[in-house]
C-alpha cells in the first residue's frame, strides 16, 4: 500500500511540474492597444443627473391617489362616472363640489399637482423656460392653475346670478369641477412615464396628454351644451357665445401659441 501511494505522489508531483506556471503580472493584456485613459487610480461615484424634485411631486401624487383610492373608492368611481354620465352627476349632490368634502379636496389638489407637473415638463422638454428655477416655476403655474378655475367659477356663478340661472350655473359649475378631478387621474399615469419612461420618445407622451386634455375638454363642452339645450329659459345664442369667449377661444390660443414656439 505504502509503494502504490508513493507512485502515486511521484506522478502527481511529475504532472505538476510539467504545467507550465504563467506569470500573471507580466502577461500581455488583450485591452492593451484601445483608445481608453485611466485619469485616476481613485474611486470616484457617479451621480445620475435627475430633477428630484419632480420624484418628490410624482411621490405625494401617489400617496394622495392611493389614500383616495383605498379609503374613498366608491366615490372616486362616482366622481369618474359623473363626468360623462348625468345620473351619476345627480346623485353626487350639491356637496360634492363644495370644499368640505375630503375627495373633492384631495382631487383637486391631484389635479393642481399633476396639471402643473404636465405644463413644466412640457416647458422643459422644449425649453421654454432656460435657468429658471423649478421650485418658483412649479409654485407660479399652480397658483396660475387655481386663480384660473377660481375666476372661471366665480364668473359662472355670477351669471347664474346676473340672469336668474343659478341651477344651471350650479350645474356647469360642477360639471368643470368634474371635468378638474378626473383630468388629474388620467394626467398621473401620463407625467410619471415623461419622468422616468427613457426609452420611448418623449412626444408620445405630451401629445397623449394633450389629446387627454383635448378629449375631455370636448366631453365637457358637449355637457354644458346639453345642460343649455334641456334648459327652455336659457338663449341658445348666449350659450354659444360663452362657449366660444370662455372655452374654445383659450385652448385654440394656447394650442396655436404652443406650435408655434415648437416650430
Amino acid at each position: 500500500m505504502l509503494t502504490q501511494s508513493n507512485n502515486i505522489t511521484s506522478s502527481s508531483n511529475n504532472i505538476t511540474s510539467k504545467v507550465p506556471v504563467i506569470d500573471t503580472l507580466h502577461t500581455t493584456s488583450l485591452f492593451k492597444d484601445n483608445l481608453l485613459t485611466k485619469k485616476t487610480d481613485e474611486l470616484q461615484l457617479h451621480y445620475t443627473k435627475y430633477d428630484y424634485g419632480v420624484a418628490a411631486v410624482l411621490l405625494l401624487a401617489f400617496i394622495l391617489f392611493v389614500w383616495l383610492f383605498a379609503s374613498n373608492r366608491k366615490r372616486l368611481s362616482q366622481v369618474i362616472k359623473a363626468f360623462y354620465i348625468s345620473r351619476h352627476s345627480n346623485q353626487l349632490g350639491r356637496d360634492e363640489i363644495s370644499l368640505g368634502n375630503r375627495v373633492s379636496v384631495f382631487l383637486s389638489l391631484l389635479f393642481v399637482i399633476t396639471g402643473t407637473l404636465f405644463i413644466v415638463q412640457v416647458a422643459d422638454h422644449y425649453s421654454y423656460f432656460f435657468n429658471v428655477n423649478r421650485a418658483i416655476l412649479y409654485f407660479e403655474i399652480s397658483l396660475i392653475i387655481c386663480f384660473i378655475y377660481g375666476i372661471k367659477m366665480m364668473v359662472i356663478r355670477i351669471f347664474g346670478y346676473i340672469f336668474q340661472k343659478q341651477k344651471e350655473a350650479g350645474d356647469y359649475a360642477m360639471m368643470i369641477f368634474l371635468f378638474c378631478n378626473t383630468l388629474g387621474l388620467f394626467l398621473l399615469p401620463i407625467v410619471v412615464c415623461l419622468a422616468f419612461v427613457k426609452d420611448v420618445s418623449p412626444l408620445i407622451f405630451i401629445y397623449s396628454g394633450f389629446g387627454v386634455s383635448a378629449l375631455f375638454l370636448c366631453i365637457r363642452l358637449l355637457r354644458g351644451v346639453i345642460i343649455g339645450i334641456n334648459s327652455n329659459s336659457v338663449s341658445r345664442f348666449y350659450l354659444f357665445l360663452y362657449l366660444c369667449t370662455f372655452e374654445i377661444l383659450p385652448f385654440v390660443i394656447m394650442v396655436k401659441l404652443f406650435f408655434q414656439n415648437v416650430k
